[in-house]
C-alpha cells in the first residue's frame, strides 16, 4: 500500500513541532518584590472628660482655680513596620482673646470658652504644651531609626494628658458668654 502525501500535509507536519525546536534557547524568571510600610496601633482614650463632677461652674471659677482634668491615652497592639510614628490630635478650634488656640465645637452655647490639651510626654513621646496650636497638632516621637523599624513594642505605652478649661483673659465682654461648652477631639496613630 502506497500513501500519497499532499503538499499541505507535509507543511503542517513540519510546523507542528516548531515549538519543540527551541531546545537551544534559554529562559529566565524575573521576580518582583516590594515592601510597603505600614502597621497599626490601637488608640484608646476615655469617651468623656467632665469637670466639677458635671455640675455647672461659676464663670469666674476658671480665674480663681484653674479647672483641669487628666486622662490617659493608651497605645496597644502595635505591629508592623513604621517610618516615623506620631499621634495626631484633631478638633475644632478657635482663637481666644489672648491669641491662644482652644478646642470648642460650633454646637457649644458658650462663647470665648474652650479646652487646652497638653501632655508632659513619656519615655517614647515628646511633651506638647497645646495641641490646638498651629504646628502642634501632633505628638512627636523622641527617637526613631531614620529608615524605620519593625521593632515597635516600645510604642505600646500610656501618655497622660491634661485638659484645662480656658477663656483667654476671661474678661467680661461680648466675646465671653456662659453656656454649655462641647469639644470633640480625635486622636489618631499616624506615621510618615
Amino acid at each position: 500500500m502506497i500513501r500519497k502525501l499532499s503538499f499541505f500535509s507535509v507543511i503542517v507536519g513540519l510546523l507542528l513541532p516548531a515549538g519543540e525546536l527551541q531546545a537551544g534557547s534559554a529562559s529566565t524568571t524575573l521576580s518582583f518584590s516590594a515592601f510597603f510600610y505600614g502597621g497599626s496601633c490601637d488608640v484608646t482614650v476615655p469617651s468623656t472628660v467632665t469637670y466639677n463632677n458635671g455640675a455647672p461652674l461659676p464663670y469666674d471659677e476658671i480665674l480663681k482655680s484653674p479647672q483641669r482634668s487628666g486622662f490617659t491615652l493608651t497605645l496597644s497592639g502595635c505591629q508592623g513596620y513604621f517610618l516615623i510614628p506620631r499621634i495626631a490630635v484633631k478638633g475644632n478650634t478657635f482663637t481666644a482673646d489672648n491669641n491662644e488656640p482652644l478646642y470648642a465645637d460650633a454646637s457649644s452655647t458658650t462663647k470665648g470658652y474652650g479646652f487646652k490639651l497638653s501632655t508632659t510626654g513619656n519615655k517614647v513621646f515628646n511633651a506638647n504644651d497645646n495641641t490646638a496650636k498651629s504646628g502642634n497638632e501632633v505628638i512627636t516621637i523622641k527617637t526613631w531609626p531614620p529608615g524605620g523599624t519593625s521593632d515597635v513594642a516600645s510604642l505600646n505605652s500610656s501618655l497622660d494628658f491634661t485638659a484645662e478649661l480656658a477663656c483667654g483673659t476671661c474678661t467680661a465682654s461680648d466675646n465671653l458668654q456662659n453656656g454649655e461648652l462641647i469639644a470633640t477631639v480625635t486622636f489618631s496613630f499616624v506615621y510618615d
